[in-house]
């Protein structure tokens, strides 16, 4: 440790001292190993986006034909003996709101996580499903099983997707890279010269 008693520094301790030519490039006996990036390179990566996937995206034809396929069904029907297909097409059109609703929650969220480029093809997956969860967890604020056990899951899956893609808050900020500015380190040397 080369305190008293130690019997002083081991051989070969301490910093290495550098060449003639790393010193005239440098100036200083800083730490080696100086990387210089391209000119034309930056620290930052372009932001991709691309469109929701299919499954969030439903056409509206179809939906005008589930509307139209119910009326007529609750039109020809009669009260005494209800027909077990409203039943099913009243479903279709709920799984179509709801779809609706992910899809809206998509294009509220995506920005963000593009933005944080978390968001990417391998992760889509990942994202429809928070889309669901927030547009479900929208829907159970609204109705009686409000903060029912069910709900409170719900609320800690959609809080933990919104971490893994950087869109809830950390309590600190995130690093954003920025363009980086290269520097020769022989520039020192050639511009005084050239003066």
């Amino acid at each position: 440790m080369g305190g008293r008693g130690s019997g002083g520094k081991r051989v070969g301790a301490g910093r290495k001292l550098k060449s003639a030519l790393e010193r005239a490039i440098s100036g200083a006996a800083a730490p080696r190993g100086v990387v210089v990036s391209h000119p034309n390179s930056t620290a930052v990566a372009p932001i991709e986006t691309f469109d929701p996937p299919a499954e969030l995206q439903g056409t509206p034809a179809e939906r005008a034909t589930l509307t139209a396929e119910l009326a007529f069904l609750k039109q020809a029907g009669r009260p005494d003996d209800p027909n077990p297909q409203i039943a099913e097409v009243e479903a279709r059109l709920a799984a179509l709101d709801s779809q609706a609703q992910a899809l809206a929650v998509w294009h509220e969220l995506a920005p963000h996580a593009f933005a944080a480029r978390t968001l990417t093809p391998a992760t889509v997956a990942l994202f429809v499903m928070l889309c669901r969860g927030v547009a479900k967890d929208r829907a159970l604020w609204a109705s009686v099983e409000a903060n029912g056990p069910n709900h409170r899951g719900l609320m800690h899956r959609v809080a933990t997707w919104l971490k893994d893609f950087a869109i809830a808050p950390f309590g600190k900020p995130l690093y954003a890279a920025e363009r980086e500015t290269t520097v020769n380190p022989v520039d020192r040397f050639t511009k005084k010269a050239r003066a």
